[in-house]
């Protein structure tokens, strides 16, 4: 059997291919407005995410199986991830005094709180908001660390009011993700 089919390719939600689509035009604008090191670092998070969507994980079966059972709805996730952060680093929006920073981490957040409630939830089993929310709450805070130490390692970080406040948003974004996909994402 072919690696990629086009059966698999027609199991992507439409908002997967808009995002990608989008993704791609911010390339061409950062291109084209002289920005070559961040077209070319978006290109590279293009073939990223390409890499984590376009394999037919649902057959397989190397991979877990809640990472098979993840519906592909959120392939578009990183996606969004990829385009909410692009402009920040393309054109300096991180640095700017403006709510840039914030509202990614926010919504960042939101989008993988969601893809971790749709992991958790493939067994199955009944749990409800408040407790989604709580372990995405927790998801999102160890992932706001772990964002902010790699931060610290290349050293891109900001001071102690943006790096406790950004880890806070993460957080947030992903409890709040989580009961929304708790709510509304497994009613299919």
């Amino acid at each position: 059997m072919a690696l990629l089919t086009r059966q698999d390719l027609r199991r992507h939600a439409v908002l997967t291919w808009l995002c990608l689509g989008a993704l791609a035009a911010v390339i061409l604008l950062l291109w084209s407005a002289e920005k070559r090191s961040a077209a070319i670092g978006t290109a590279a998070a293009l073939l990223g995410c390409l890499g984590l969507i376009l394999p037919p994980r649902e057959r397989m079966q190397a991979l877990p199986w809640r990472l098979r059972a993840l519906p592909r709805t959120l392939d578009s996730a990183p996606v969004l991830a990829t385009l909410l952060a692009s402009p920040g680093y393309g054109l300096n929006y991180f640095y700017g005094v403006n709510p840039y920073d914030e509202v990614v981490h926010l919504l960042s957040g939101v989008l993988a709180g969601a893809v971790f409630a749709a992991l958790l939830l493939a067994d199955g089993r009944q749990r409800g908001a408040g407790r989604m929310a709580l372990v995405g709450a927790g998801f999102g805070l160890a992932l706001g660390v772990a964002w902010e130490a790699f931060e610290w390692a290349i050293a891109i970080i900001g001071d102690w009011r943006d790096t406790w406040t950004d880890v806070l948003l993460t957080a947030s974004g992903s409890a709040a993700g989580a009961a929304l996909w708790h709510r509304f994402g497994t009613a299919r």
